[in-house]
């Protein structure tokens, strides 16, 4: 489910907008979530406290251009979220590009470009999709599905967050050559490779996971200082 917010002091615009994106999604067999606010700083409160915001309709003005300045608060704190501004003068839209907002849109609405903006975004959002051939079959899964991998005695098994394992003869060096995207696992012991997404705790000698896992890291095969980074 697509958790979507929006953003603006126009209680009629923004149910408005609410409705159509809920049509707009239940036509394109997707679920999202529309949560509506008043002021950019109940956004900002709601983000601090850790809750998801997958794409985020921000009214530019709220006086002062204050739309635009928390546009570029957001790119600063690197919050993982696509950004369309709203607005109803184009004036406006130039002063909005240092935010990298995924669109802008005028009001009022016009149907198209909305259409045209959901499209870009569930493009930009699709799951990776992993493909491993084993001996016995062809896994495919999405990415953000596999917690971590591990190898015993030539058996690599793929722990995944459903809990419905899979297990094949082979080695982490042959894996870690065919995982996309590049980057995304991370080899923390000479018998784990972990995804970077489900990492939650960084201990001195092992790692927790989103789902409660505990992957032991081996100071030979760990590099610290890349995991902090990413």
């Amino acid at each position: 489910m697509y958790e979507i917010a929006i953003c603006d002091d126009d209680s009629a615009f923004a149910a408005d907008l609410s409705s159509r994106l809920y049509q707009l999604f239940a036509e394109r067999d997707a679920d999202c979530r529309v949560t509506l606010f008043s002021d950019p700083a109940q956004v900002l409160s709601a983000l601090e406290r850790g809750e998801r915001c997958d794409l985020l309709f921000q009214d530019i003005l709220f006086g002062e251009e204050k739309g635009i300045r928390f546009g570029k608060l957001l790119r600063e704190r690197k919050w993982d979220l696509d950004l369309v501004f709203v607005t109803s003068s184009e004036r406006y839209a130039l002063a909005g590009y240092d935010a990298q907002p995924l669109h802008f849109l005028l009001k009022p609405l016009e149907p198209r470009q909305l259409a045209v903006v959901l499209d870009r975004f569930l493009e930009r959002r699709a799951p990776c999709i992993l493909s491993l051939t084993t001996p016995q079959q062809t896994v495919r899964l999405p990415v953000t599905d596999a917690l971590y991998f591990e190898v015993y005695n030539h058996v690599v098994k793929l722990h995944r967050r459903t809990g419905s394992d899979s297990s094949w003869r082979g080695t982490l060096q042959q894996l870690e050559s065919e995982l996309p995207p590049p980057g995304q696992f991370v080899r923390v012991h000479r018998s784990y490779l972990v995804n970077l997404e489900h990492i939650a705790v960084i201990g001195r000698d092992q790692l927790k996971l989103s789902s409660g896992d505990v992957v032991p890291i081996g100071r030979a095969d760990f590099d610290r200082r890349r995991l902090i980074s990413s």
